[in-house]
């Protein structure tokens, strides 16, 4: 082993030259591993190409975005959070996700732990859906 080091140490670099046409082999092989090739895959590459012609994005086949409407949280201490929703929603989820601190008991409506007023009226938020406009929402009443 420390011969065949040595060997090559004392060797001209001439010794190391290649042919022309073992060059040629050698580029070919690298220009092959630049574009790596996929098959049957290469011709859909073109299909699948954005095509500039088309103009902008738009929504994933819905011809009508829903409005967003806002919700405005007030505790029970004057502390205010918005959150914005699509009608429909339901509130609980809305309130969990914004981190309002609200106790749910039995998730129906039926204890009214979890009561809030809305407007006028007082609504039991985890059975109520979020409205078509905006709303503020007073919690924390029964604390």
């Amino acid at each position: 082993m420390l011969c065949s080091l040595l060997c090559l140490a004392v060797l001209p670099t001439s010794a190391f030259q290649l042919s022309p046409l073992q060059t040629r082999a050698m580029a070919r092989s690298a220009a092959r591993r630049a574009e790596p090739s996929m098959g049957m895959f290469d011709g859909f590459k073109a299909a699948f190409a954005n095509d500039d012609s088309l103009g902008d994005r738009g929504n994933a086949g819905l011809s009508k975005e829903k409005t967003k409407r806002t919700i405005t949280w007030v505790g029970p201490r004057g502390q205010k959070k918005t959150s914005t929703v699509i009608a429909g929603q339901q509130l609980k989820d809305i309130a969990r996700s914004s981190g309002i601190p609200i106790k749910y008991d039995c998730q129906e409506g039926t204890c009214k732990t979890c009561e809030a007023k809305m407007g006028n009226g007082k609504v039991k938020l985890c059975v109520t859906k979020a409205l078509d406009r905006d709303i503020t929402i007073q919690y924390g009443l029964r604390q």
